[in-house]
């Protein structure tokens, strides 16, 4: 189901027309986008991979922006990711964060025992410049240019991005090169690109994978699989990449976010049920994640010397 679909599907909801007042683009992608993020987090239906090359004596690596939670684990039920240091693969386990403070291990080893997931102690610096071609509206997105520019190494997919010319606001909803953005504008003048125009974007912050104790070698691998948040989709013409049979129940989230704006609850309601049950019919039916234990129980026992069973 494509950006255009969803629209319509969530203005059918709440029996608003495409002029409506109360409903407005921006708004109705921004609800559908929190859906999506939430529909993934809980079903793991999307998994993606990083490898990071250690340096010497450094314990934190940044990670993707698109991170929402950790996926592979072993046989012991622990998160584990796969470190390579030239000759042969480990595993190193998670561990909490807090318990590797207090050991304090600050001398670096051949091969790491633990890692986790920690918070970044800085937000990434905005990126300011002015766009050196134009990118006029196609289908709710256009293209950002400027040639002095090094986006792949600066900006990720859903950082939030201002036309301070136009007065327009959006998202980066693709990273094509170094000099070139996708992205897609709201609320402005034009809500395109035009030579010339200046713009702001904001990254997302970033967690950090923390290696314990750090890696005394430089040029080692470490590589993790973990449940990122879909692409966002704010045009016309793109869509979410998981399975169409949950978009149903994203667009009624949507709409209960819009009810509980428009503070009648109670008509939302029902909806917010709905996503409930696709949430509990897709954890049935999903069971990809190495996490979910499954267990089965047998109640019946012998009663009989024949050892019939009841």
């Amino acid at each position: 189901m494509d950006g255009k679909m969803m629209l319509y599907q969530v203005r059918q909801l709440l029996q608003e027309s495409s002029t409506s007042a109360f409903l407005d683009d921006r708004t109705t992608f921004d609800f559908l986008y929190e859906a999506a993020c939430e529909l993934v987090s809980v079903l793991k239906l999307l998994t993606a991979s990083q490898t990071i090359t250690t340096s010497a004596t450094t314990s934190k690596y940044d990670i993707n922006a698109d991170y929402l939670c950790l996926y592979v684990r072993n046989d012991s039920n622990e998160y584990v990711v796969k470190y390579y240091n030239g000759s042969g693969y480990y595993w190193p386990t998670f561990r909490d964060e807090s318990y590797m403070y207090q050991e304090n291990s600050t001398s670096s080893v051949a091969l790491p025992n633990n890692f986790s997931i920690v918070d970044k102690a800085t937000n990434p610096t905005n990126i300011t410049g002015t766009t050196t071609a134009v990118g006029a509206d196609s289908a709710g997105e256009c293209t950002l240019t400027d040639a002095a520019a090094s986006f792949t190494t600066t900006v990720s997919v859903g950082d939030q991005v201002h036309n301070t010319t136009d007065g327009s606001d959006g998202v980066v909803v693709a990273v094509t090169d170094a000099t070139h953005l996708v992205t897609a504008l709201f609320g402005g003048t034009n809500n395109d690109w035009t030579a010339t125009d200046s713009y702001v974007i904001v990254p997302q912050s970033k967690r950090q994978l923390y290696i314990d104790p750090p890696s005394l070698t430089a040029g080692h691998t470490i590589t993790f699989r973990y449940v990122p948040r879909p692409a966002p989709v704010y045009s016309d013409y793109r869509s979410y990449r998981f399975p169409v049979q949950y978009m149903p129940a994203v667009v009624k989230y949507a709409a209960w976010l819009y009810k509980y704006r428009d503070r009648e609850p109670n008509f939302g309601d029902a909806w917010y049920k709905y996503w409930e049950m696709q949430l509990r019919k897709g954890q049935a039916n999903e069971n990809r994640s190495p996490s979910r234990q499954r267990f089965s129980v047998n109640f019946s026992r012998n009663t009989y010397g024949d050892r019939s069973m009841r």
